[in-house]
C-alpha cells in the first residue's frame, strides 16, 4: 500500500507520515533529502534541477521502500502535476491512498517559519505562496481530505486507520 500526502508546504504532512509511522508502522519515506540532494547535485554540476530529473533520481528510491516494506508513505506538495502523476503510478489505484491536506496559507506560513530550514529545499515567501496556490488547486483524487488546522494526534491516527482499513478492504471512503 501507497500513502500519498498531498497538500502544501506548511500543511503537517511530514508530521503526519511520522505519525504514520510511529503509530501505525507505515514507514515514512521523506523524500525532501532526496529532492534536496539533487537541487545540490544539479547546482555543483553548473545546471539547473528539473522535475524529470528529479523523478528520476528521486522515485526508485520510493519504488525499492515500496516493494521491500509493503507500505510507506510518502508526501508532496502535489504543485507538480508532472511529479504527482509518477508518483500515483508507483502503486495499483486500489493500493493507493491519497490523504489531501489542507491548511490556510497563514498557517502554513507559520508552521514553515518555525521549520529548521536546513531540511527544505529553500523557496522564497514568493515561492511559498506560488506552491501553495498550485498545491490547493492541485486536481487529487483524495481518498481522505483533512482539514489541518490543529489536529490531534489520535484524531489523525484514527482517520488514517480508518482510511487503510477501507482501502484494504476495498471499499469506498466515508461519506
Amino acid at each position: 500500500m501507497l500513502v500519498v500526502l498531498v497538500g502544501p508546504k506548511g500543511s503537517g504532512k511530514s508530521h503526519i507520515g511520522r505519525i504514520l509511522e510511529r503509530r501505525l508502522g507505515v514507514l515514512f519515506f521523506h523524500v525532501e533529502p532526496l529532492w534536496m540532494a539533487y537541487h545540490a547535485e544539479c547546482a555543483a554540476a553548473g545546471r539547473s534541477p528539473d522535475v524529470a530529473g528529479g523523478i528520476r533520481r528521486v522515485h526508485p528510491g520510493i519504488r525499492d521502500a515500496l516493494e521491500r516494506n509493503g507500505t510507506i508513505c510518502v508526501e508532496t506538495t502535489g504543485a507538480s502535476a508532472e511529479l504527482l502523476d509518477d508518483l500515483l503510478s508507483l502503486a495499483p489505484p486500489g493500493q493507493t491512498l491519497v490523504v489531501r491536506l489542507n491548511a490556510p496559507l497563514e498557517l502554513c506560513l507559520e508552521r514553515i517559519a518555525r521549520r529548521d530550514p536546513t531540511h527544505q529545499i529553500p523557496l522564497s515567501l514568493e515561492g511559498i505562496r506560488k506552491v501553495y496556490e498550485l498545491a490547493m488547486a492541485a486536481p487529487v483524487s483524495a481518498d481522505l481530505t483533512l482539514e489541518n488546522l490543529a489536529l490531534g494526534e489520535e484524531e489523525i491516527v484514527s482517520s488514517l486507520a480508518a482510511a487503510l482499513a477501507r482501502k484494504r478492504a476495498g471499499t469506498a471512503p466515508a461519506p
